[in-house]
Formats: C-alpha cells, structure tokens, sequence
C-alpha cells in the first residue's frame, strides 16, 4: 500500500510567499481566529496572517477558501468539507490546511480553539475545541500526494491557569514517513505574536517563500536563521523532517529574484560564490573582499578581527558622559558590513512584499523638531531619489528588514553591534574624525553632515566651514570610502546598531558582542547625519532613541558573520 506523505508544519504564524503556480492540483483551507472573549483572550494578528496566507497561497496555484472568527460549528463544517475537497482532486493533489489562534496542549494533545469556546476542564476540550489529530484523519482520508499542516497556536496558553493538565506551547506531533514538521519555535515553548501586524515568524516564512526556490528543509533552516535574528534569539524555530522526496512551493527559478530593485551598478550585480576548501566546506571571503550573497543581496565587504579602544578619552576637548569610559574591545571573528547605507528603493521592495506599516515619522530640524503623522519612507520631508538612503525607518523595522532578507536569500543579515560598528567606522583611525583630530570642517569630502549648503535652510546648528552640496540625503556612496571601503559611515543618516542603550560604557563587552538589557527603553544609532554639525558626527558620537521611533535622520546598514 502507497503511504500518502504528509508534511506537518506547527508555526505562529506564517505566509508562504508568490511565486508561479505548480501543475498539480493544490487545495487548501485558511482559518484565523482572533476574535477571543476575554477569558480566552483576543489575538491581534491571526486575522491578518490568515489573510496574508489566503493572498499569497492564491499566488502559488491553490485553491483556497478562507474562514475568520469561526466558532466550532463552522471550523468542523469547513475541515469536513476540505477533507472532501483533497479527495475530489484526486491522488496527486497537495492539500494545506492553515489555522491562527489560539491553540492548547492537554496531556500531549494539541487543540484548536474556536471562538466562545468553554473549556473548565480537560474533558470538555474534546466537546469544544478542534483536535489536531483530527484535521490529519481528514486529510489522510483523502489519500492525496502531499498534505501540509500549518497551526498557527503557540502565542501563548489562556488555559493554563485553569486546568492542570494543560502546558505550556504545543506539543510534538508524530506524522508518517515522509513528513516534515516545523515549529514556529520549540516544543512546548511559547513564540511571538508580533506587535506589528505579523509575528517574526510569519514574516521570515513569507520572505523565504518568496526567495530563491529551495526544498523545505534549506528554507525552514533559512527561516530559523531569520527568527532568530529578529528576536534576539528568544524564539528558536525547530522542525523534524522524515521526507522521502523534495517539496518546493515554486520550482520556477528564474522568477525568484525579479522584483527586488538595486541601487548597485549592474557590472557588480553577479553574486560571489565563496569557495571550498579541500573538505568541502565553505570558506569565508578574505578580509577587504567585495562580495555579494544574491543579485538582490547589498554589496558587502569583508572586515578582519582585531582590537581597538571604544569611547572617548577622559578629558577629550568634545566628549559626551556616554562616551566612557574609553575601553579595549577585541573583535574576535571576521564579519562583513554593507558598503552602502539600505537605500529608498531596496526598503520599498521591503514594505511592499510584506506590507509592513510606515507612518508616524519624526522631522528633524535641528531644534524641537515635529511629528508628521503622514511622514514615512516616501515622505521623509524632503525630496528623495530611490538611491538615497531609507529615513523614518524604526529599529523594529530595520531588524524586521534584515529578517526578511535573511530568509529570502539564505543568509544570516543582521544589524551590527555597537562595537562592531565603531570598528569598521574607525579603520584602524584612533582619531575624533577620519580625517584628524584638529579640522571639525575637514570633512566635506568624507561625509553627508550640515554644512554651508544647508545652513540657510538650518541657521543656528553650527554648521561645518565647508561645503558638501546637498541640503538632505545624498545617494549612498556619493562621498570616498574609508579604510576599509564603507561609505557612509559618518554623515547621510544616523545608522541603527543592535544593541540597547545604557548611558554609559559601564559593564559593556569586551568582546565585540551587542549589550542586551531585558527591559529596553532605548536602543543606539551611530555615526550622524545630514542635519549633524561635526561635534556630532564624531566617530564616537552616540545618539539613543525608542525602538519604535522613526526619524528622518535615522536609517541603517546590514551586517552579517563570515
């Protein structure tokens, strides 16, 4: 008897990005469920994710049907009717069944929550909610070539206070051979809901989804790099595989990089492959090589290890309190930086794959400044090109952005960490400016800052003595290179690092490592920006701002470990 491969994927929350219809016959079922009383909880995302999955299955060739807020009627109704659905396409189909909310484990059983669902002990799960177990009967039924099985319910337990049996996340699910199971994080762990619209996780599967066409287990290793990456590594996907066979949302290569636009000249677009040593193993490129993962992937340059002192001296004719104390840091390993700030363009291809929220920008004047609730990226209160740098771009969205690249193309991006950044801006400089210590005006040539150029629009900011020729935003890489061939790195925009703010170097790493606070109210950009004077556009200048707050002076570079 031919078994019927099933894959079984458990997540919190997902999208499986577009890409080219598949020939075979795809069938599938979308249920969010977000509408909780109040002794469940309400859930703010499952609406959205299961509207985004519907759109984008849509787009790789399956037939969907879609269900929000259902109660336990209409959840069972629907699953029976699926079940029939997978069975009418026949023995070659692929069939997807996606549910979001909330989902509860009761002695190593998972159940999906309906809405007004009345659960006062374990017994009553069976009789009001839905058992997983049993949308795998349904499909299974059907005898079809593929079945994928996405619960979006690990966000957290809104039983657990009640009943004793119930734990914490959901549990394991055994699927035959051939099977492929994926959490969203690990087995009776809790993930992430996300306060933007979509959880971490979601976004990071819609990205790889939309990238390169891999199989399944490469693009879950993808987006395990991705989650991870945008949480801190509080949330750690984990998957189990027992394929036989390949499976690909899209087997259509050539479609996979076509949308993403680039700033970088198109005789640099080709991807650099690294090579192999005599093992086979990939080796990493050597320091001061230019390189690029994918032809949408920035630019990046690879950077060697070494030690510097991190600060302001005491007793510096300009230095801020959170300067200090001057201190040796040692960057261990070989890590790489983007040669060029993220530009207008690469972030627009950002927002529109994943519909992420702009608005709320703050202007920068120089002064008080003003919140323009209409600002965003396109509107950042100046004209802009598409090769100018992104402005009014949070630290939550520019972790959100490395997240997605990460998992559209494979490789691990990140922002870098505070001592990260001061190293390659520094390029083995020990002085206030790359160009000295004595000439706060030397820098015209170097750097994007306020100038004579923009005083008349800015009076009053101490302006530099010379002129740069651009009021706002120059396009990324306008001005020369330092040491080690970053451009940008004082001047344009200040550039979001990764780690939280303290007011002070105070128990910060040694070894090149981001300072990470549970509780962080504030979170570190560096290097200035196009309304910065030179006083503060010193390769030690340290500016701190919200998580959540957009600037039009704040936008960021990409770094990732070799």
């Amino acid at each position: 008897m031919r078994l019927a491969p099933f894959l079984v994927v458990l997540a919190c929350s997902i999208w499986l990005g577009p890409a080219p219809a598949a020939a075979e016959p795809r069938v599938a079922l979308v249920i969010g469920n977000g509408a909780y009383d109040a002794t469940l909880g309400p859930l703010a995302n499952p609406a959205r994710d299961a509207a985004l999955v519907a759109a984008s299955l849509e787009q790789v060739g399956f037939s969907v049907r879609i269900l929000a807020d259902a109660d336990l009627k209409g959840m069972k109704r629907a699953i029976s009717e699926f079940g029939q659905r997978l069975l009418a396409a026949g023995p070659d189909a692929t069939g997807l069944f996606y549910f979001a909310g909330h989902g509860v484990q009761i002695e190593g059983v998972n159940y999906l929550l309906p809405l007004a669902a009345t659960i006062a002990t374990e017994a009553d799960a069976e009789m009001e909610a839905v058992n997983a177990d049993w949308v795998l009967k349904q499909m299974e039924f059907a005898g079809n070539r593929v079945n994928i099985v996405i619960l979006d319910a690990c966000r957290n337990n809104p039983l657990s206070r009640g009943l004793r049996s119930v734990t914490r996340g959901l549990a394991r699910m055994d699927a035959p051979t051939g099977s492929f199971i994926a959490y969203a994080t690990a087995p009776g762990e809790v993930a992430l809901d996300g306060s933007d619209g979509n959880s971490p996780y979601s976004a990071a599967l819609a990205a790889a989804i939309q990238g390169p066409p891999v199989p399944l287990e490469e693009m879950f290793r993808n987006v395990r790099v991705a989650v991870m990456a945008a949480t801190g590594r509080r949330q750690v996907p984990w998957d189990s595989s027992s394929l036989t066979g390949a499976f690909y949302f899209s087997a259509a290569v050539e479609a996979a990089p076509a949308a993403v636009p680039t700033t970088v000249p198109a005789a640099a677009a080709e991807p650099v492959a690294e090579a192999s040593d005599s093992r086979g193993g990939a080796v990493p490129p050597a320091p001061g090589s230019v390189f690029r993962d994918c032809d949408y992937c920035p630019e990046m340059v690879a950077i060697a290890p070494g030690g510097y002192l991190m600060g302001t001296a005491a007793g510096a004719e300009v230095r801020h309190d959170d300067e200090g104390p001057q201190h040796a840091v040692d960057i261990p390993a070989p890590f790489a930086l983007s040669i060029r700030e993220v530009t207008r363009n690469d972030y627009a291809a950002f927002v529109k794959a994943t519909g992420r929220a702009t608005r709320d920008c703050w202007y920068g004047d120089g002064g008080n400044g003003r919140m323009a609730a209409e600002g965003d990226f396109r509107a950042p209160g100046f004209d802009q090109a598409g090769d100018h740098p992104a402005t009014c771009v949070s630290w939550e969205d520019a972790v959100a952005y490395a997240a997605w690249l990460s998992a559209r193309s494979g490789f691990a991006y990140g922002l870098p960490t505070e001592a990260e950044w001061e190293y390659a801006a520094r390029a083995g400089k020990t002085s206030t400016w790359p160009w000295g210590d004595d000439n706060p005006s030397g820098g015209c040539a170097f750097a994007n800052g306020l100038d004579v150029s923009a005083d008349p629009a800015y009076p009053g900011n101490g302006a530099s003595a010379c002129e740069d020729g651009f009021v706002h935003t120059a396009p990324v890489g306008s001005f020369a290179a330092n040491g080690f061939g970053l451009h940008d790195m004082l001047g344009n925009v200040w550039e979001w690092v990764s780690d939280c703010y303290r007011p002070g170097y105070d128990g910060a790493p040694a070894d090149g490592s981001a300072l990470a606070d549970a509780d962080c109210e504030n979170r570190v950009a560096r290097g200035g920006s196009w309304l910065e004077n030179p006083w503060d556009m010193r390769l030690a200048r340290r500016y701190a701002v919200p998580p959540d707050g957009r600037e039009n002076i704040i936008g960021f570079r990409l770094a990732r470990d070799l």
